[in-house]
């Protein structure tokens, strides 16, 4: 059995209160229960990582050791669910953008401006290439986004007119 991050949380409490019962009363659960979880996990560990003796309660030299990685690891699990946060309301990220030559000219410079003015956390990669390229790159996952001349995809790419050429040309 692995241990879960409520485990983490509890032994935390209980290590910072040096009480069951305060540790408890902060969790909102029953003494019981925060003593049985405990035991739990020192099951799963395989050492007693508290000293019950006494009044208070103290952490073992293996539950010092382990309440410092387990505070470690859920300022990763907090880490990791801001940056979740950040790429969903487009706060921090990384797009991989791929566009023919022809785009690059006059299109993709106001375009990257307006994307970081709207969103400064979106570092841009962008990569000049061949239309054959822009979609097989697509496919494989190498580019995020893709602008390229419309005319017949590969199976797989999901292709949105994004802007309509109104050139006109004159001979003399």
């Amino acid at each position: 059995m692995t241990p879960e991050l409520r485990h983490l949380r509890y032994l935390i409490s209980v290590a910072e209160h040096g009480n069951f019962s305060r540790a408890a009363e902060d969790l909102h659960l029953s003494q019981p229960t925060l003593s049985q979880q405990i035991k739990q996990l020192e099951r799963m560990v395989g050492r007693p990582l508290l000293d019950r003796g006494g009044r208070t309660v103290r952490l073992t030299d293996a539950g010092s050791a382990y309440v410092r990685h387990a505070r470690r690891a859920l300022r990763e699990v907090a880490a990791a669910e801001q940056a979740v946060h950040d790429v969903a309301d487009l706060t921090r990220g990384y797009l991989r953008l791929a566009v023919t030559p022809t785009f690059t000219a006059y299109l993709i410079g106001p375009l990257v401006a307006d994307l970081n003015a709207r969103h400064p956390g979106i570092t841009v990669e962008l990569t000049e290439t061949t239309q054959d390229k822009v979609e097989t790159g697509l496919l494989a996952d190498e580019f995020d986004l893709g602008i390229a001349f419309a005319q017949q995809h590969l199976p797989g790419v999901e292709a949105t007119p994004i802007y309509a050429d109104r050139s006109r040309y004159a001979c003399g």
